[in-house]
């Protein structure tokens, strides 16, 4: 429990919709939170309390004795640049997210791959399995990164994001020209970036449920030989609800949200032949992996596949993966602060390769 009695003031750093939620949880706990600090003060009073920046809030009054709880979860803030100023500054103590769901941890809304540290604890022996399976050295240090992070909360040992998500440059490169399956493909975005760095493509098949995105994503894919579905993909032919409001973390909602597609990419394209197949579908990747079961069985495309949107995809998703027996490489690379935009990359044989 977090005990106000060590400390003159509470604070949240962050005054959106996760430092909000914070507030929301310790209000229904009686722990009463005396403001927000924030880089933007043009919020305004946000829940009634003001907003204000660290520095003037340190000047104002004394750091030691103040509390800050970081109330900011999203892949471009540098979390960690935010604690080493509040600590210059001199406040008392600095609570990351991932502090704070281990010292409350019951009852706190859905975050992602943000549980309670002790979950990754008692799942030790799978990492451990998955780390034996990696393929480089710089893959199981991320591990034990992103592991001892999710656990302890410690920002500072993060190493900085990969550039090239989805095609990194430390990888081998992937077989060109590409005959990629996009799923989740938002706006076309990394169809774009990937033209821009100078990949070639034969063709593209792009899955994007959003019909405001999927308009946009037709129009950036025009003169590529390109099949655009609005749909989504998983393991049946399904309706199901889509909740757009995040963007691009639009995600599957089992009710509500807008009524949308799912598909099976074997159903789909049952004779594409892909040698590249991308997901970041918001927690949906196993089932749309055990859709496209026939389609890597007989293809083996290389895999690009998002683990971070669930705690538990960091190792499952590779277990599910290698209990294919499709002799993958596996490597893992970060592309976003937080260990947002993990990424699970599935390589094939290198033999074509450039």
């Amino acid at each position: 429990m977090l005990d106000r009695q060590n400390f003159k003031h509470l604070l949240v750093y962050g005054a959106r919709l996760a430092g909000q939620r914070v507030q929301a949880y310790l209000a229904e706990r009686d722990i009463r939170v005396d403001g927000f600090l924030d880089r933007d003060t043009l919020l305004g009073d946000v829940q009634g309390l003001g907003v204000s920046t660290a520095q003037a809030w340190a000047e104002a009054h004394d750091p030691a004795q103040a509390c800050v709880v970081i109330g900011l979860f999203n892949n471009y803030v540098d979390v960690a640049e935010v604690v080493r100023d509040l600590r210059q500054l001199g406040f008392g103590r600095v609570l990351s997210l991932v502090e704070f769901v281990n010292l409350m941890p019951e009852g706190q809304p859905f975050r992602y791959w943000l549980v309670e540290g002790a979950y990754y604890q008692a799942h030790a022996e799978r990492i451990a399995f998955m780390r034996e399976h990696l393929a480089d050295e710089a893959s199981r240090t991320l591990l034990d990164r992103i592991v001892e992070f999710r656990t302890t909360g410690d920002y500072l040992g993060l190493p900085a994001p990969s550039p090239r998500q989805y095609f990194p440059a430390d990888l081998p490169a992937w077989p060109q020209p590409l005959r990629f399956i996009d799923c989740g493909a938002y706006v076309g975005d990394t169809v774009a970036e990937m033209r821009e760095a100078g990949v070639a493509f034969a063709s593209v098949a792009c899955f994007e449920p959003n019909l405001e995105n999927y308009a946009a994503l037709v129009e950036s894919v025009r003169g590529l030989d390109a099949v655009n579905f609005p749909c989504g993909v998983s393991d049946r032919n399904r309706q199901v609800g889509f909740d757009g409001a995040l963007g691009a973390g639009g995600h599957l909602v089992e009710s509500g949200g807008e009524t949308v597609t799912c598909v099976r990419i074997d159903d789909a394209l049952p004779g594409f032949a892909p040698n590249l197949i991308k997901m970041d579908i918001e927690g949906e990747e196993p089932a749309a992996l055990e859709g496209a079961r026939q389609t890597l069985a007989r293809h083996r495309p290389n895999l690009a596949i998002s683990i971070y949107h669930r705690a538990e995809h960091l190792w499952s998703i590779f277990e599910q993966l290698h209990g294919y027996g499709l002799n993958y490489r596996f490597y893992l690379r970060c592309h976003a602060h937080s260990t947002f935009d993990t990424v699970l990359y599935a390589l094939s044989s290198e033999e074509g390769r450039p």
